[in-house]
């Protein structure tokens, strides 16, 4: 079971675990966007049980958040390049891939900028090695370009079953 926290605005925060959803609702910082939702998770609660479907919450009071800048690190170009080496298309899990320099460092190469790393799977990484790709023989399959998305969008390609049950309620919101 997932559990979406949402600001007092309805954007979405972050996911918090079962124990921070217990605390929260013991302190009646929170409260559950849809009254069935509610009544199945506290029923869980009561019976000394985890609620098994995705549960959202939102604060009763807005709080600030302060813009993230999200740097260029190995589980943000995973999520960018969504798991796909850059060079030859292979789809593969995080312990098959790794991270590239477009423009090696040891050739004047940013070594953490957005536009100058990609995800290669180690076998195309190996090809490349200390060259240009056009050295290489090898071409990219994308523009490397900076993360631009929000943070909420993280949260949904991270948890895409926070997603649907996010557009749901957002949908039932509307009508």
């Amino acid at each position: 079971m997932a559990v979406l926290l949402l600001n007092a605005s309805l954007q979405p925060l972050n996911v918090i675990s079962h124990r921070r959803l217990v605390v929260l609702l013991s302190k009646e910082r929170v409260a559950f966007v849809d009254e069935d939702a509610e009544l199945r998770a506290l029923a869980a609660l009561e019976g000394r049980r985890l609620p098994e479907d995705v549960v959202i919450v939102r604060l009763l009071r807005n709080i600030h958040v302060p813009r993230r800048v999200l740097r260029p690190n190995r589980r943000n170009l995973l999520l960018r390049d969504d798991s796909t080496c850059q060079y030859c298309g292979v789809t593969g899990g995080p312990g098959d891939l790794t991270v590239d320099h477009v423009v090696p460092v040891s050739r004047g190469g940013a070594p953490d900028s957005w536009e100058n790393v990609v995800i290669a799977c180690k076998r195309c990484n190996w090809r490349k090695a200390d060259r240009l790709p056009s050295e290489a023989g090898m071409h990219l399959l994308h523009q490397p370009r900076p993360l631009t998305q929000e943070y909420a969008h993280i949260i949904f390609l991270r948890y895409p079953a926070l997603k649907a049950a996010y557009d749901a309620f957002c949908a039932s919101a509307a009508a």
